[in-house]
């Protein structure tokens, strides 16, 4: 695991929207919108020139707990990458081998792997293995260079770049030279084959990814100084794959046709940080705008079609209106529970058990981790497990009209939920949305450091 580091962080300036020219019925009508299309948001921020307009976080989900942001990730790895060519330690045209001790017959650049042009297909990137060599040596379907599909081996070895170049993870290698800077405190990265995935498993609070925003949305400057290279900042947003869908003329109307950058989306507006299920950092730099949003979703298109119709709405001066705090007290996932449709069955459920414990009360026991307690008029929190292989969870529930139960059981750290129905039939036990990652128990772990200091209430 990276060092335990600290990271003293200056608050964010805060201002009322309407002074940034946002009126606060819009973003009544943006929580409205996630909450009633059941989209399950977790955590959102909005920020306009480095100010913070609205900060809210719907319970169980906190702003001090760092939650799996799964493809996000990608990003903090390509702004490694940039440090390193700011530095002259790399040449993103240059062939992977010149880095790394393996064999690269095809001639994969760094760029490539930034830009996701290996030249495999997508039907080859999702089965190609996590493996540095297997992605140079595994010819592609095209040349490299010509191709996107999109490709989190390639993310992987990016990670495995920096590692070679530096001799630190991608963990301690950011910390003095973006987290530290962002004052972004001590996270998390899930490891694979003793590297930082590089691909996901980055863990971080939507104010830690709304900093990163802000920065890119002044070009990589925060806190008055420059900290993501000015080189990095440009040449990451440009169009270098074509996204297109050749088969959906339509397809550039999206925004996953706009194309790709450096391990970025460019959107409709500005472009994006994003990973599965609706975890996006959007950045609009003409306007100034920054948007950090955690949520669970198979709809993310939704999520991010709300988010920039809230930048459209914007207007470049301020505006009048109620000019009243909006608050962020009383947003609370379980009020939208009805609109949340489970997935896939939970693995290996069979052993779970959901007892009662009073009146309108159960206890949930989960085999080799441990029991929570549920109940209606509250969420729960306990941390399960040990070391590390403890597991942070919220529960909720209530008895239904029918007479079955329905218990909601979060895992905070991350943006996952298992819906859990008792009836007669039973105990069902299903995901909201699945975890990416097998085996899928470890992707939620949390890692004992983390754990000794996460509160239990």
């Amino acid at each position: 695991m990276p060092a335990e580091t600290t990271s003293v962080a200056t608050a964010l300036p805060t201002a009322a929207p309407e002074a940034h020219g946002l009126r606060t019925a819009e973003l009544r009508r943006l929580i409205d919108e996630l909450e009633a299309g059941g989209l399950d948001p977790h955590a959102l921020l909005i920020a306009r020139h480095g100010h913070v307009l609205f900060r809210g976080t719907w319970a169980p989900w906190d702003a001090e707990t760092p939650a799996l942001v799964y493809s996000v990730s990608k990003t903090f790895t390509a702004i490694a990458i940039g440090f390193l060519a700011d530095d002259g330690l790399i040449d993103v045209d240059a062939p992977v081998d010149r880095y790394l001790d393996e064999p690269n017959p095809h001639g994969i650049t760094v760029k490539h792997l930034l830009t996701m042009n290996t030249g495999h297909s997508r039907e080859q990137t999702t089965e190609l293995p996590f493996s540095v060599r297997s992605l140079l040596t595994i010819p592609g379907d095209f040349a490299p260079g010509t191709h996107f599909a999109y490709n989190s081996p390639a993310s992987f070895t990016l990670s495995a770049i920096v590692t070679a170049v530096s001799g630190e993870s991608l963990s301690d290698f950011l910390r003095p030279r973006l987290l530290d800077p962002l004052g972004i405190g001590p996270r998390w990265w899930i490891p694979l084959d003793g590297l930082d995935q590089g691909f996901s498993g980055l863990h971080l609070t939507v104010e830690d990814l709304t900093r990163l925003t802000i920065c890119l949305a002044d070009g990589g400057r925060f806190g008055g100084r420059q900290v993501v290279p000015v080189s990095f900042v440009q040449d990451a947003v440009e169009p270098w794959s074509d996204t297109r869908d050749p088969a959906d003329p339509e397809s550039e109307l999206g925004d996953w046709g706009r194309g790709y950058g450096y391990q970025l989306w460019l959107s409709r507006r500005g472009y994006r940080l994003d990973g599965a299920y609706g975890q996006f950092g959007v950045v609009v730099p003409e306007r100034g705008i920054a948007i950090a949003y955690q949520g669970a979703t198979t709809e993310a298109h939704r999520t991010l079609d709300a988010l920039l119709r809230l930048v459209d709405a914007f207007s470049d001066s301020p505006v009048e209106g109620e000019s009243v705090e909006l608050g962020a007290e009383g947003l609370d996932s379980w009020s939208a529970r009805d609109l949340l449709a489970s997935t896939d069955p939970v693995e290996n459920a069979e052993g779970w058990t959901l007892d009662d414990a009073g009146t309108d009360r159960w206890r949930l026991t989960i085999p080799d981790a441990g029991a929570i307690d549920v109940g209606p008029d509250a969420w729960t929190r306990a941390t399960l497990g040990a070391g590390d292989a403890s597991l942070l969870v919220a529960g909720r529930g209530e008895r239904r009209t029918d007479g079955s139960v329905l218990v909601h059981v979060v895992v905070p750290s991350s943006p996952h939920r298992v819906i859990l129905v008792r009836d007669d039939a039973g105990l069902q036990v299903r995901w909201h949305t699945t975890p990416l990652w097998r085996p899928i128990i470890d992707t939620l772990h949390l890692p004992e450091r983390v754990a000794r200091r996460t509160p239990t209430p």
